[in-house]
């Protein structure tokens, strides 16, 4: 199957950047690097009142993943005849800072919610375009850590010895399904929601307003960053079904990063790509193809 890749660096400024209403513009890059060269659009740091920074954003995913609508028989772990397949879209988020505007951007974020990362998913056609189904979603980093053991060190040394065991784990939490997706190799490299009495991270979904579709949100403590580092990964898993009357149609998948300054309302987020065309948002455009032959 094919994978699609998307990247872009852009630099953006912020003022008002702990009100409720901060004012924000993308000052230079675009789907190549970022300018090294400030220019007068850059605005140095002041309290409460303005930055600048650098953000990094990657996407990737099957382009074409396979919609099963044979039918098999169904098996004891399973009482339905559709089949479905699991397919892995992956995405990065880094923050550092323009040569000559440095200031500690991550001391002022708040301690919870400091970044939400959004995957927004929209069929088109609306009425009749495929579905994309979410089945489970993790945020990743590398073991060991700065300051504590990974989950895996933790909680599943006698049951995992390794990622070969976690590539079975759809196949028997989500019985219906036939787990399939390249590359996943989760075991060594899941961030546990929380880290004793601390949560790392949370998971959310909701129907955006105006993109009118899904969204899958990854809410992230300032903790993550701290301890992880600034350039957060994560992995959405996701099937997909097309209408029975109609077999055309795509799914957008877009990536939506935001920061929080603002201490007293937890969802008032700075989305620097916001500022960008629709055209240049990194996003990847899924077409489901569908296999009518009946499944073995």
């Amino acid at each position: 199957m094919p994978v699609q890749m998307k990247r872009m660096y852009l630099d953006f400024v912020a003022r008002d950047y702990k009100s409720n209403n901060p004012q924000f513009e993308i000052v230079s890059g675009s789907s190549g690097a970022a300018s090294q060269q400030a220019d007068a659009n850059y605005e140095p740091y002041k309290k409460d009142d303005a930055f600048t920074l650098r953000c990094f954003l990657s996407l990737r995913g099957e382009a074409n993943p396979a919609v099963h609508s044979g039918t098999r028989p169904p098996t004891k772990a399973s009482s339905t005849a559709t089949e479905a397949t699991i397919y892995q879209y992956d995405w990065a988020f880094g923050i550092t800072l323009v040569d000559g505007f440095h200031w500690d951007w991550m001391n002022e974020l708040p301690e919870e919610g400091a970044l939400a990362i959004h995957l927004v998913l929209k069929p088109d056609p609306f009425a009749n375009g495929p579905e994309a189904i979410p089945v489970a979603a993790v945020l990743s980093t590398l073991h060991p850590s700065r300051d504590t053991k990974g989950f895996v060190e933790q909680y599943l040394p006698t049951i995992m010895k390794g990622a070969s065991g976690m590539a079975k784990i759809g196949a028997k939490a989500f019985a219906p399904l036939n787990y399939l997706s390249s590359g996943l190799a989760l075991g060594s490299n899941l961030l546990a929601s929380s880290t004793g009495d601390k949560q790392n991270w949370f998971l959310y979904q909701f129907f955006d307003e105006k993109q009118q579709c899904p969204v899958v949100e990854w809410r992230i403590n300032k903790t993550v960053l701290r301890e992880f580092g600034p350039l957060i990964r994560g992995t959405l898993l996701l099937a997909f079904q097309t209408p029975a009357e109609s077999n055309h149609g795509s799914v957008q998948v877009l990536l939506r990063p935001q920061i929080r300054y603002y201490p007293y309302d937890a969802i008032c987020y700075i989305i620097p790509t916001n500022g960008l065309k629709p055209e240049d948002q990194v996003f990847i455009e899924v077409h489901p193809m569908t296999d009518k032959s009946p499944s073995a």
